[in-house]
């Protein structure tokens, strides 16, 4: 059938694409040809779509509206490196009133509707701490947590009544991937600093942030204006033929 190379030579369009293409894209074309963001500008996300982005992840579909999740928005990059290079952080302090675990204002989205708002190991690798993302080039180093202004951590309550609250957050992450690339910004999903936020110093961490040490991180969402000037597109990896993962009956 001639439709799958058209379809592959659209799937190739659209990965050369930069994120902020696809600010006035269908959500179709989003969801296919966005990709992964290997390299951000230090470019602020502002609050309010800093909010948009958390109520889409909100908004996902729940077994049984569970709603297993718990999102931490992190734009201060000093804690983005504590927590990736040393499995701790220091403490925060108290912060302007009214903004969420005691962080500075600016440093977190303010003014979060009352119930929606986030609650009052060893080192990970990857791009040292201030490194220029414009340094990292194809095939070279890849973004990591500190790299992204914008840092969504993901925690899932495993007390749940959720048949499978792991999928309840999978679906919650995508969202708010869908939702940042709608915006015009890039996007990754990692989990390896799940290691060390679930680490030895789990509890420490959980309180530095103010949130219920009960909870387990799952994955971190970064999020930010792509590096244009970094070749994210030519050494991406390709996705597998779409006859070898699709059966179609009927």
């Amino acid at each position: 059938m001639k439709i799958i190379p058209v379809l592959m030579a659209l799937l190739m369009l659209f990965a050369c694409l930069s994120p902020a293409a696809f600010a006035d894209a269908s959500t179709l074309d989003i969801i296919q040809g966005a990709g992964t963001t290997q390299a951000f500008t230090d470019e602020a996300v502002p609050d309010e779509d800093v909010q948009a982005i958390l109520r889409a992840g909100l908004a996902s579909e729940s077994a049984i509206n569970q709603q297993p999740w718990y999102f931490v928005a992190v734009t201060d990059k000093a804690v983005m490196d504590e927590l990736s290079a040393s499995g701790g952080m220091p403490p925060m302090g108290g912060g302007a009133p009214g903004t969420p675990n005691g962080m500075p204002a600016g440093e977190a989205p303010k003014d979060f509707p009352a119930g929606e708002s986030p609650m009052g190991t060893p080192p990970m690798g990857g791009a040292p701490a201030g490194d220029a993302p414009a340094m990292m080039a194809a095939g070279g180093d890849k973004a990591a947590l500190g790299d992204s202004p914008l840092a969504i951590l993901v925690y899932m309550d495993e007390s749940s009544k959720s048949p499978n609250p792991n999928f309840d957050c999978g679906l919650a992450v995508q969202n708010m991937y869908i939702a940042a690339v709608s915006l015009g910004y890039g996007a990754k999903v990692i989990s390896s600093p799940t290691m060390t936020l679930n680490g030895e110093n789990h509890d420490q961490i959980c309180e530095e942030l103010g949130i219920d040490p009960s909870l387990t991180a799952v994955a971190v969402l970064l999020i930010g204006k792509a590096d244009e000037g970094v070749d994210g597109v030519s050494s991406a990896s390709t996705r597998a033929d779409f006859e070898n993962k699709v059966t179609v009956i009927g």
